[in-house]
């Protein structure tokens, strides 16, 4: 092909996965103001030697769509980053985190808050969760906040409940659990799905650390080859879609964001004029997000509730992504999309966030649905081997499940839901294909899939996922030029080894923001 113009940027002796059924191997990409102009073999390629046109010899290896990361929680990430770190790679038992705590309060003024995350009950020597006591002998001077490394558990001490107005009488949200003490009857610091009633009090760190965090933040991200996220936080609100846009004209390169409002902040969005799909190529509305968890007994909303809101916001023109763990949640979030089904003017798919556990009768629906699943390989490798000791046997073929959903006509995007998971898009890669936790076991035998599936489910699908699928997720012309390169032929990886592969170089928009 002869150019009528100069490209900016012509990349060859690429293996490139395109993700593209059209044209899915080439070895020569060119780029022109931002996006992919062409395609093809470098034999098929003649420019004009009176060009400056910015020449890169990707020397054999491969060049993939930039990774959209389907799922996961920026602010939180970055907030995390910054926390006492109670992760079980760190700690192993409540003698320690206290231990970490009272570290932190040695050199923290008194009354400021202190934030903690990552624990997990089933891997502390005492297999059991902390208590405001246990948070108390670290200090009572300082407020704290201790989170579960699912997000959907946290306990504070008691200056904190003090300071957030949980007390003796103190009623329960709808959905959430205050634990109490079996002699008093008092909170005992341990919180169940509070995360709604928390945001906003209780924040501790200042916005300059903040930012340097989310710099660091998406710094690793473009570093790992993630060049668009979807933000995927219950309670995104106008305000926080104003911090994004502030953040991002200060911190520099980003990745770019959909960001999902929380289901209570859909009326701001519209009266502020944004829809799904509003905003800029950097940062735009996704997906209305929905919670409906069963960890209580029973589902929360319930089957009615949940139909109306997913009604709700379909009539306002947005999709929704519902948060589904449990069998029966899975269900219950696939009957209220079904239930939409003849609604026009929604942009986009809905979708099932997660779905963890897809018994028979989970997947019927799923699938009668037309929902799209977004779900997290990488906790098969994180969390597979507590899967196999907590989790009842009868359902654990039903964990995570991909190629049950992908035989059915399911489209499955993946994401990471950093932080709870690790945000490397390889390491869930690996996981998708081999399903082996981390001492090996597999994990659901028979839901494996193939490596350029799982790298499809991370780009083109994660893509559409969230409607952008005529921007990014492949290497087309006339699609954004956000792409990533490895120095090796990754289809040529043992799937063991997939998860070590590193990036040596990401592009947004055709600007190198990531080199090593």
């Amino acid at each position: 092909m002869t150019f009528s113009g100069p490209p900016d940027l012509i990349l060859t002796n690429a293996r490139v996965l395109t993700m593209d059924e059209q044209r899915p191997r080439a070895v020569a990409v060119a780029v022109k103001d931002g996006r992919i102009l062409w395609v093809g073999s470098s034999t098929d390629l003649t420019t004009s030697s009176s060009w400056n046109v910015r020449n890169l010899d990707c020397a054999g290896g491969s060049l993939l769509p930039g990774f959209h990361d389907a799922h996961i929680h920026l602010l939180s990430y970055a907030s995390t980053a910054l926390a006492v770190d109670c992760r079980p790679t760190s700690v192993s038992s409540i003698q320690e985190i206290k231990r970490e705590i009272g570290e932190r309060a040695s050199h923290t003024p008194p009354g400021e808050w202190i934030r903690a995350w990552g624990y997990d009950e089933t891997s502390l020597e005492e297999r059991r969760h902390p208590t405001r006591r246990d948070l108390d002998d670290a200090t009572r001077q300082h407020p704290v906040r201790l989170d579960h490394r699912s997000g959907h558990a946290c306990v504070l001490n008691s200056p904190a409940l003090e300071r957030v107005g949980i007390g003796d009488s103190f009623p329960e949200p709808s959905g959430a659990t205050v634990e109490r003490e079996l002699d008093t009857g008092r909170p005992n610091g341990v919180l169940l799905e509070m995360e709604n009633f928390l945001d906003g009090k209780t924040d501790s760190h200042t916005n300059d650390e903040l930012e340097s965090s989310i710099k660091a933040v998406a710094s690793s991200l473009l570093a790992q080859g993630v060049t668009s996220v979807q933000d995927a936080t219950q309670y995104n609100s106008v305000c926080r879609w104003d911090y994004f846009a502030h953040a991002r004209e200060r911190v520099g390169a980003m990745p770019r964001i959909s960001l999902m409002p929380g289901y209570r902040n859909v009326g701001e969005f519209v009266e502020r004029g944004l829809t799904f799909g509003s905003g800029n190529l950097l940062q735009r509305v996704g997906h209305v997000k929905i919670m409906v968890t069963a960890s209580s007994g029973h589902l929360t909303p319930d089957r009615r509730e949940l139909s109306h809101m997913v009604r709700e916001s379909a009539e306002a023109g947005f999709p929704v992504a519902i948060h589904a763990v449990e069998a029966e949640a899975v269900r219950s979030a696939a009957e209220a999309i079904s239930s939409v089904s003849g609604l026009t003017g929604v942009l986009g798919p809905h979708r099932i966030e997660h779905c963890s556990e897809c018994t028979p009768e989970a997947l019927r629906a799923v699938a009668q649905s037309s929902a799209l699943v977004a779900t997290q390989p990488g906790f098969i490798l994180q969390n597979g081997d507590r899967y196999l000791s907590t989790v009842e046997e009868a359902m654990l073929p039903y964990l995570y499940r991909i190629r049950a959903l992908t035989e059915n006509g399911i489209s499955v995007a993946f994401g990471s839901d950093a932080p709870i998971g690790n945000p490397n898009p390889m390491l869930g890669v690996s996981s998708a294909v081999t399903r082996r936790t981390k001492t090996g076991t597999v994990l659901s035998e028979g839901e494996g899939i193939c490596t350029l599936e799982a790298i499809r489910a991370y780009t083109s699908v994660s893509a559409r996922a969230t409607g952008l699928e005529l921007q990014v997720g492949r290497i087309k012309p006339g699609m954004l030029a956000d792409m990533v390169l490895f120095d090796e032929d990754i289809t040529q990886c043992p799937p063991e080894s997939i998860g070590t592969v590193r990036p040596v170089m990401t592009l947004l928009g055709g600007a190198v923001v990531s080199e090593s």
